[in-house]
C-alpha cells in the first residue's frame, strides 16, 4: 500500500513558537496550520519500505548524518513538540535555516551515481539498515526533494513534510 508523502513550503512565522496545549492538540494545530498556511510543492507516492532507504540514503550522500529522515518524519516548529512525544502521526519540518544549509549539499551532490561500485559500501550499509534500496524510488525522493529545496531556499521558506497512509 503507498503513502503519499506531500513537501509544502511555509514561512514558518505562521507557526507559534509556544503552546500550552497536550501534544495532540499541538500537533494537530500545526496539521490545520500548515494545510490553511502553506502550499503543497511536491508529492512523492511510495510504500514507506521505498521510501525510507531512498530517504536514508539521500541524507547519506549529501552528509547530513541522520538529519533528512529524523526532519522528515518528526520534528516540528521551534520544537513545539519533543521527540519522544506519542502522537498520532508524523510531521516533518525543515526551518529555513536548516533549508539553506542542506541545499547547497543537495545541488552538490545531486549527480552521485548511486549504481556506480564507488557507491556500493554506500548503498550496502544503507540496506543493511533500512531495507532494500529501490534506485527509481531514490531518484524520486531526490529529485523531489531537491525541487523542493531549491524553491524554498530561493523564497527565504521552511518545509513541512506530511504523509497521508
Amino acid at each position: 500500500m503507498s503513502n503519499v508523502i506531500n513537501l509544502f513550503i511555509v514561512d514558518e512565522a505562521v507557526y507559534p513558537t509556544t503552546s500550552n496545549l497536550s501534544d495532540e492538540q499541538t500537533y494537530q494545530a500545526l496539521i490545520d496550520i500548515t494545510q490553511d498556511e502553506a502550499t503543497r510543492w511536491q508529492s512523492i507516492e511510495l510504500n514507506m519500505r521505498a521510501f525510507i532507504p531512498a530517504i536514508e540514503l539521500l541524507d547519506a550522500v549529501v552528509g547530513g548524518q541522520g538529519l533528512l529522515p529524523v526532519c522528515t518524519f518528526h520534528y516540528y516548529p521551534y520544537q513545539l513538540i519533543g521527540p519522544d512525544a506519542y502522537i498520532s502521526g508524523s510531521f516533518g519540518f525543515f526551518s529555513n535555516e536548516m533549508v539553506q544549509d542542506l541545499f547547497p549539499l543537495l545541488e552538490k551532490y545531486f549527480e552521485v551515481d548511486i549504481e556506480n561500485s564507488e557507491n556500493k559500501a554506500l548503498v550496502d550499509s544503507i540496506e543493511h539498515r533500512a531495507g532494500e534500496l529501490d534506485p527509481q524510488a531514490y531518484e524520486i525522493v531526490r529529485d523531489r526533494y531537491f525541487v523542493t529545496f531549491r524553491d524554498a531556499s530561493m523564497q527565504n521558506k521552511s518545509i513541512v513534510v506530511l504523509i497521508e497512509e
